[in-house]
């Protein structure tokens, strides 16, 4: 069984696993950093805990790291909450609470006016953090305290590099954020979990280009438990029905072939014709996987042609050619100029 096969089928929360009739890799210690790589080691911990397999020695050591950080992401939320409520400003979290357990790597969060954002930098640095790094719409700041640390990123806008994903103030329009609930009766406000399930499908298409083991995790959840109807509503009204379905696509039948009968019968997602699959995102799937280039430009022209169509948004198209080179965009746009060039001829 590969390393990945086997940390989806441990660190999975919505699947019966019968892994006592099955044996672990040989080097359980490469499935681990392969969990900590996938940001589904907490999950994993748990998993092998739950099936009596033997962890390396450190893996009780990094448990406790990522107990540690997970405790300093509820302060700072909590400290973001009373700010909030003490200076009146707007902020929402998201991709930082899930429906599963999950540590990501930093808190992020929108904010609506960005005029208030070096206002926020200097209540936080009364606080004990500073600047951590500069981003294309965000600000990273850090806090150190303990022997470990947490991470704020301040979006201004919710995109990937410079293209945008959601119109940010529409999000606050049409409240589309959902309470979460802390302890000691704090309580954040989150985007909401339909427009999380969106937000992963694009991240997955548009930026990261592949399916997490996490993303799948969201996808399923999202299948088992959520109204697809208005998923896809609102992926449609954001010019982001391709990304959509095609990141569901590939999380059904991933779930399909790793879980077989109980996720095809408690999987609710019927495959149609709205979105024509590249030919090669049919075939097997394995997670974390990786999309084929067809699928990626394919996400990225659909979304800002209908951007132009829809909304007159001629900007999209300065937003896609100053994606940065370093998430690979710069092989799409040769792709995708050699597509058009073809379709002239």
């Amino acid at each position: 069984m590969r390393n990945a096969d086997f940390v989806v089928k441990v660190a999975n929360p919505y699947f019966s696993v019968h892994c006592k009739h099955k044996e672990p890799p040989e080097n359980l210690r490469e499935a681990t950093a392969c969990a900590v790589k996938e940001k589904v080691f907490p999950l994993f911990y748990e998993g092998c805990l739950k099936h009596h397999f033997e962890l390396p020695d450190e893996s009780r050591f990094l448990m406790e790291k990522y107990r540690r950080r997970r405790e300093k992401q509820i302060e700072a939320a909590k400290l973001l909450t009373d700010i909030q409520e003490k200076y009146g400003v707007e902020l929402m979290f998201f991709k930082t609470f899930h429906p599963f357990k999950y540590v990501p790597d930093d808190v992020d969060l929108l904010l609506r006016d960005e005029n208030n954002l070096n206002f926020l930098i200097e209540i936080l640095k009364e606080r004990g953090f500073f600047v951590h790094n500069v981003g294309t719409p965000e600000m990273g700041m850090r806090k150190l305290e303990g022997g470990s640390y947490v991470d704020l990123d301040i979006h201004k806008r919710l995109a990937v590099g410079s293209l945008e994903i959601f119109d940010a103030e529409n999000l606050w329009r049409s409240h589309a954020y959902e309470t979460f609930e802390l302890e000691d009766g704090y309580a954040v406000r989150t985007l909401s979990g339909d427009y999380e399930v969106v937000r992963e499908a694009a991240y997955s298409l548009l930026k990261d280009f592949k399916l997490s083991i996490a993303g799948l995790y969201l996808a399923v959840n999202a299948m088992k438990n959520r109204d697809l109807a208005t998923v896809k509503k609102i992926a449609a009204e954001q010019n982001l029905k391709v990304p959509l379905q095609l990141y569901l696509h590939v999380a059904y039948r991933a779930a399909c072939q790793l879980f077989g009968a109980e996720a095809k019968k408690t999987l609710l997602y019927e495959e149609n014709g709205d979105v024509p699959f590249p030919n090669n995102v049919c075939g097997n799937i394995t997670v974390p996987y990786q999309f084929p280039i067809p699928a990626i430009v394919f996400s990225y022209l659909s979304k800002a042609a209908l951007e132009v169509e829809r909304n007159k948004n001629l900007g999209v198209i300065g937003q896609v050619i100053k994606q940065p080179a370093s998430k690979g965009i710069s092989v799409l746009l040769d792709y995708a100029r050699e597509l058009f060039e073809n379709l002239a001829v």
